[in-house]
């Protein structure tokens, strides 16, 4: 009875020791959003100056590696190393591309932090960005990850960012292969094309 009560006293414990050393994955995403809003918010900076900024700050809040795979859905297990490695890079910047170009849209933005659900290694914050007479549910699905919580997609008035990639580039995909995907990315986000990477 005693080892029995000691075992459970000790799961307790850990648990609660577990509880307290993980972050909350809202601080994570407060801190990510604050870090934005700063820059954005800034009169003294033009937009050009914004997005410099801006530029790779919000990278280190996703996780890249769970992002591209989910995004290429079964055609990742069909990429090789260096492909699935170009996709990462080139899909970073396309994400990036995305928010840097809508920074007007948002500039006098606030957000308001609604729910916050964990479960295990996994959670789901809602946010509502008002910006201009305007109120756009986001919501951050996250993944805790090497001591802290990722986001891993975004969920945009009720349409998820890594099913519409997954979807369009899906498709082109199956039309012309690696290949015209990539040529896609790098034309969208103006680099130069790699043709040894789709061989």
């Amino acid at each position: 009875m005693m080892k029995k009560i000691f075992l459970v006293g000790l799961l307790v414990l850990i648990s609660a020791v577990y509880c307290y050393a993980v972050p909350e994955p809202q601080a994570q995403v407060e801190t990510m959003v604050n870090s934005v809003l700063s820059v954005m918010q800034n009169p003294e900076l033009s937009v050009e100056e914004k997005k410099e900024q801006i530029s790779g700050r919000v990278q280190q809040f996703l996780d890249i590696a769970s992002m591209s795979q989910r995004t290429l859905g079964t055609y990742w297990d069909g990429a090789t190393p260096e492909q699935r490695r170009y996709f990462s890079e080139l899909f970073v910047k396309v994400l990036e591309g995305t928010y840097l170009n809508r920074i007007d849209d948002y500039s006098d933005g606030a957000v308001k932090y609604q729910k916050q659900r964990v479960k295990d290694d996994k959670a789901i914050i809602d946010t509502v960005i008002v910006a201009k007479e305007l109120e756009i549910p986001v919501q951050y699905k996250m993944i805790f990850v090497d001591g802290r919580w990722q986001v891993f997609d975004l969920v945009i008035e009720g349409v998820s960012l890594i099913r519409n990639y997954r979807e369009s580039y899906g498709e082109i995909i199956r039309r012309e292969g690696y290949e015209g995907l990539f040529a896609l990315m790098e034309e969208k986000v103006g680099a130069a094309p790699q043709e040894q990477v789709v061989q």
